[in-house]
């Protein structure tokens, strides 16, 4: 009986080896962006889906209320509020809404997470700085609203002290504030009605835009916070104190006008066109305005409109035909780049 050699097995060699690398670096390469196209596109949907959700409630609260909560006021049972803790009970946050009329009456900005035993039932829904969410024991100004949060945001999760609390989208002022108010620091409150106000026509008219929840490039921290808008509310403390914001400031979710307690002003006209992907967000001096809309998608921004329908803008919109749009009752004639 012959000795059985052992077989030889055939290895790769190193150019062979450096082949098959170089073919799964490119698979890798071609795939990658693929995956992120998916991954935007789904993000994209689920934006003009909350913009719809904010659609729907405007004319759940017009319906019921007779018209449209204000850009910041009292309405509907509630103090001295912002646009978008007006809309929580009609985007099912009814809860949320309720929790305003707990307070810690130590709390204050940036301070401590609040105490059970020096929170207090106001009796009424007005919500401050120093507002509990009883239910989680945290303060309602870090209350994640998830219709509020666009995915496509990168600035999400970049706030001072509102995380998780901070919002994508925004209310434009020429609808909820109003254009006769637009330079005020304290009337906030457009007295809004579909289709009364929107002379226009509801579907020529933008009321919510994409706005970055962090944007520093004119300076000072800005951004968009859905409850930012409010008075301190400590104990003893009367509206004027330190920290208020109410009627508004540079944090406030809006655009398109009016004039913050601190003094910003939001942009007006064909200056006020929105910004496409304002990158670095976090740069001072940089690219992204807190005074103008912006959107984390490529190519344009999406917006909701007054008859509750959703469009895509185009990066390339003129700021006439994009003014034409903000405008509820301006007889302007919107471009064909609509």
């Amino acid at each position: 009986m012959g000795v059985r050699l052992p077989v030889r097995r055939a290895a790769f060699t190193l150019i062979e080896l450096l082949v098959v690398l170089a073919i799964i670096a490119i698979l890798i390469g071609l795939l990658v962006p693929a995956v992120q196209k998916v991954r935007e596109a789904a993000s994209r949907i689920q934006c003009a889906n909350n913009l719809k959700q904010l659609g729907l409630a405007l004319h759940h609260c017009n319906d019921q209320q007779g018209r449209l909560p204000p850009q910041a006021g009292t309405f509907a049972g509630a103090y001295y509020a912002p646009l978008f803790f007006h809309l929580l009970p009609y985007v099912e946050q009814g809860d949320v809404w309720k929790m305003a009329a707990w307070m810690d009456y130590n709390g204050h900005v940036g301070g401590p997470p609040p105490s059970a035993a020096s929170t207090i039932h106001l009796g009424v829904i007005w919500p401050t700085w120093a507002s509990v969410n009883v239910s989680s024991n945290t303060w309602l100004r870090q209350t994640r609203v998830k219709v509020y949060q666009c995915p496509s945001d990168p600035s999400l999760g970049h706030g001072l002290d509102w995380e998780p609390g901070d919002a994508s989208y925004a209310g434009n002022f020429q609808v909820f504030g109003g254009r006769a108010n637009t330079n005020s620091a304290s009337d906030w409150d457009g007295a809004a009605r579909i289709p009364g106000t929107f002379k226009d026509g509801t579907s020529n008219t933008i009321c919510f835009a994409e706005k970055y929840a962090r944007c520093d490039g004119t300076g000072e921290p800005g951004g968009t916070w859905w409850m930012r808008g409010v008075y301190h509310g400590a104990r003893f403390n009367a509206p004027g104190c330190t920290d208020d914001s109410y009627p508004g400031d540079r944090l406030s979710a809006v655009f398109a006008g009016g004039r913050g307690i601190d003094g910003t002003a939001w942009l007006t006209g064909t200056a006020s066109r929105f910004l496409v992907q304002p990158h670095p967000f976090l740069g001072k001096p940089g690219p992204c305005d807190r005074r103008v809309a912006s959107s984390g998608h490529s190519g344009g921004m999406s917006a909701g409109l007054g008859d509750g329908s959703v469009r895509f803008l185009s990066a390339s919109i003129s700021g006439a035909t994009w003014w034409a749009a903000c405008t509820p009752a301006g007889g302007e004639t919107l471009g064909a780049d609509w």
